[in-house]
């Protein structure tokens, strides 16, 4: 017995000393991907930050821009004004120069009226050889010349005044023209300082939208790691028992072997003494079952969504179009929204909504969705088909393509309207980047 007590107690020590020897290494090799993992989303989150400094710069940036267009167009507006009022002032400059030209046009017409009630049929000439003395022909010549004078005069000034007329008359329409390129030029403008601003505000949810999604990604795999070290431990102690068994085991067996010659012994020596004895004492040797392996409990790992096949069903385009134009016009944007009830949508969440309630079922965000259906080249793009922009990132914007240039969307300035590509901001945002998600 107190050889069997022995034994037990150095099976328990051994048992132990695996338990605490072997678990650190195994934890440490069941957790290494997962720490690995851990380490890569620390990363990106810290990257991540970083390009939330960088992007608070460029934003400040982007201010110093609007700010730069908006003083701009205060300029422009002084400028167009300013040119409207010399316009104005040029008007009247060439009324005054019309009633001028008019009044030497009568002058004329006078004078040539005086001639003929005068017998205007004799000539300069005659006039000068019906003179009766030498002074008198002096007096009439210098009379002539005058009046000849005076009528050349006359008619240089109209040169002039006309000429004058004409330079004024393109001078105003060069001002006119360019008070118009002004106007346009401030329009677009406007429009480029309105997505301008709608991008920032667009650039702070996302990146914030990315840090909190990483941060949820970051927590799920620290969970996975307690759990993994949680049964790398229980492992650890099934394996300390079994091996603590299984030393009990050798060393009763042992206990047995070392005890069997010595019973040998007593039983010759009774033999000696007293009548053999049939019945001899045995002991039953009893091997302690091993417990029973536990079930694994393994956390199932999250199922990717499958890209959903191109549906066959073209009624499901103009299903999508007709639910979606309901909401021209009578809707606001709000970042990460598919609110119905209150006519609130982001880009991609109307998009989702409108082929959702045609049957279709795509993505809910653009890098989701910008990975669907089939690529098509611009050239290609149908009805129905999804368009891309690369507004405030690459694929940061989504619509759904209407046909002749123009498609339904959801966007900062407006809401759920109806766009057109040759817009200037949406001309430029998109590259060609076009999805077919129905045929």
């Amino acid at each position: 017995m107190k050889n069997r007590f022995i034994a037990s107690i150095f099976a328990i020590v051994l048992g132990a000393s695996v338990l605490f020897t072997t678990s650190p290494s195994i934890t440490a090799f069941a957790t290494e991907n997962i720490d690995q993992e851990i380490m890569e989303k620390q990363q990106e989150i810290n990257d991540i930050q970083q390009q939330e400094i960088e992007m608070k710069e460029t934003l400040g940036k982007l201010d110093a821009q609007v700010n730069q267009t908006n003083t701009k167009i205060a300029s422009t507006k002084k400028d167009i004004s300013k040119t409207k009022k010399e316009a104005k002032q040029l008007e009247t400059d060439i009324k005054e120069l019309e009633k001028r030209m008019q009044a030497r046009i009568e002058l004329l017409k006078k004078r040539a009226r005086s001639i003929q009630t005068s017998g205007g049929a004799t000539s300069y000439l005659e006039v000068l050889l019906s003179a009766e003395s030498f002074r008198d022909f002096v007096d009439r010549a210098f009379i002539l010349n005058t009046i000849f004078s005076a009528d050349k005069n006359i008619l240089q000034e109209q040169e002039v005044d006309k000429a004058e007329l004409e330079k004024s008359e393109v001078d105003l329409k060069v001002k006119l023209d360019k008070v118009q390129n002004e106007l346009k030029k401030v329009e677009e403008l406007k429009v480029q300082l309105t997505y301008q601003i709608n991008d920032k505000n667009s650039l702070l949810a996302s990146m914030e939208e990315q840090r909190n999604e990483a941060s949820v990604q970051l927590k799920d795999l620290e969970k996975q790691k307690a759990i993994l070290i949680e049964k790398a431990k229980a492992e650890e102690r099934r394996k300390a028992i079994e091996e603590a068994q299984k030393a009990e085991r050798i060393a009763i067996e042992k206990e047995t072997a070392t005890e069997e010659p010595s019973k040998n012994n007593e039983k010759t020596e009774k033999k000696e003494e007293t009548p053999t004895s049939s019945e001899g004492n045995t002991e039953e040797k009893t091997e302690p079952s091993a417990p029973s392996k536990s079930k694994k409990e393994d956390k199932a790992e999250p199922v990717a969504p499958k890209k959903p096949a191109a549906s066959h069903n073209s009624s499901a385009i103009e299903k999508a179009i007709q639910v979606g134009s309901t909401m021209v016009g009578r809707s606001s944007y709000g970042w990460g929204a598919i609110d119905v009830k209150n006519r609130r949508f982001d880009c991609s969440g109307f998009v989702h909504w409108a082929y959702s309630s045609a049957g279709v079922n795509i993505g809910r965000s653009t890098a989701v969705l910008a990975g669907q259906g089939k690529k098509v080249s611009a050239s290609e793009m149908k009805r129905g088909d999804l368009i891309f922009f690369n507004t405030y990132k690459t694929n940061g914007h989504v619509g759904i393509y209407l046909g002749n240039g123009t498609f339904l969307n959801s966007n900062s300035s407006h809401g759920v309207s109806v766009d057109s590509l040759s817009n200037t901001y949406w001309k430029g945002a998109f590259k060609g980047h076009v999805r077919r998600v129905v045929n």
